[in-house]
């Protein structure tokens, strides 16, 4: 997605600090991870200039990353103490992996949030982009922080930290370390620093993994729609040459940590003789099968893409989003290219929850011993019923409360 607006990441703690101990260490700290002032390099921390209202602009290279220093007034219970803005423009880069560690500015960025961190020991850390949140800060300060209310908070920040109190309102110590997210680390003063996604706030308008595990209490496999015990495994390597199948995929340049329904399609395919998946309908090339799901998940979907034909575009290339070893063969064969099976009358449903999420599960029901093909008629009416209801509300609840 595109970066646009503004990155803000504010530090509230439950007692204020005076300049000493919050203005002088944060621009050490500025100075000690080469950030400059406009006119003199390195910066200074006793040369620059505050303003009347406690800011301060300094640069990495020529972004401009300002500090607003809160150290006169206090709502209390909880107020901020400090804020870092920044254009979230070019923040992350796109272009690498999303396994990688972040490199240049976020990287930078995301290790002077460490050490502010670690030297004024926040009771929270939240950031936002009201851009991409429709002017919305989320969560907002009031939802989140009063200490005389129960812990309240609809969605968490693509980057936050957690001190000791919040990490036990989510479950315990254990429990926050083995949210899935991108990133979850453990800092020096015992806070939790989890980063949802690697792209800033991609999926934000959905819930992710990380929200359904800390905020609705989902364990971690029913967050992820995955398990550990539970391999990876291509249900169109069940097909013979050709067979007609229906697969799930994302675009090879929207590959995320997250299936996000908007960049799912359907794709009705056939496998040919060389074991690629190709378009019924146009007879280009979609993946190829992958009929070793051994190793580790990278070297799995780089096999979808590991053999390309000489006629295989970029515009073409997909990888599935069906890998997950719940999701059997019968969900994805077709007897011929315009039938319906399990999966495209799931991905014709009109609903908010994760589709990706609902085939898992659906899934896991398939793999009970006593599943039968009479079981898999039935469900597939039972997804046509559902289809045919006007409550989209209540069919979310439905699926929630019978399936995930």
């Amino acid at each position: 997605m595109r970066m646009e607006g503004t990155l803000s990441v504010l530090f509230y703690r439950t007692e204020r600090l005076d300049r000493e101990e919050l203005i002088d260490p944060t621009l050490s700290i500025c100075a000690e991870q080469g950030l400059s002032s406009e006119t003199q390099t390195p910066l200074n921390p006793r040369e620059i200039t505050v303003d009347d209202e406690n800011r301060v602009t300094v640069y990495d290279d020529t972004r401009q990353v300002r500090l607003n220093f809160d150290i006169d007034s206090w709502s209390g219970p909880v107020g901020s103490v400090l804020t870092i803005s920044t254009d979230a423009e070019g923040l992350v880069s796109a272009e690498e992996s999303l396994d990688t560690e972040y490199t240049g500015f976020a990287r930078d960025l995301v290790e002077t949030i460490r050490r502010l961190t670690v030297e004024i020991d926040p009771y929270y850390v939240s950031s936002y982009n009201t851009w991409v949140m429709n002017g919305e800060t989320a969560p907002t300060p009031e939802a989140v922080l009063p200490l005389e209310t129960p812990f309240e908070i609809e969605r968490l920040p693509w980057l936050g930290v957690y001190s000791e109190p919040l990490i036990e309102r989510f479950g315990g110590r254990e429990r926050v370390l083995a949210t899935p997210a991108w990133k979850v680390e453990e800092l020096d003063n015992g806070s939790i620093l989890v980063i949802t996604t690697r792209t800033p706030w991609e999926g934000y308008h959905e819930k992710l993994p990380a929200d359904r595990y800390l905020l609705d209490g989902a364990d971690r496999d029913r967050a992820t729609g995955t398990d550990e015990q539970t391999p990876l495994t291509d249900p169109f390597a069940e097909l013979e040459s050709g067979e007609f199948g229906a697969d799930v995929c994302v675009h090879r340049d929207d590959i995320a940590s997250e299936f996000v329904d908007e960049d799912l399609r359907l794709e009705r395919v056939y496998v040919d003789e060389a074991r690629d998946l190709r378009r019924t309908d146009v007879d280009t090339f979609v993946r190829n099968v992958v009929d070793d799901a051994a190793g580790e998940t990278a070297d799995i979907v780089g096999r979808m893409l590991a053999d390309l034909p000489a006629d295989a575009t970029r515009d073409d290339q997909m990888v599935s989003s069906l890998l997950h070893g719940a999701i059997p063969p019968s969900f994805v064969r077709l007897d011929d290219p315009n039938d319906e099976n399990v999966v495209t009358k799931v991905m014709d449903l009109d609903v908010d929850t994760s589709k990706h999420d609902l085939l898992v599960s659906l899934g896991r029901v398939a793999q009970q011993a006593d599943f039968t093909n009479a079981d898999l008629a039935t469900m597939e009416r039972a997804l046509d019923n559902l289809q045919d209801l006007d409550d989209v509300d209540g069919i979310d609840d439905w699926i929630e409360d019978a399936l995930l």
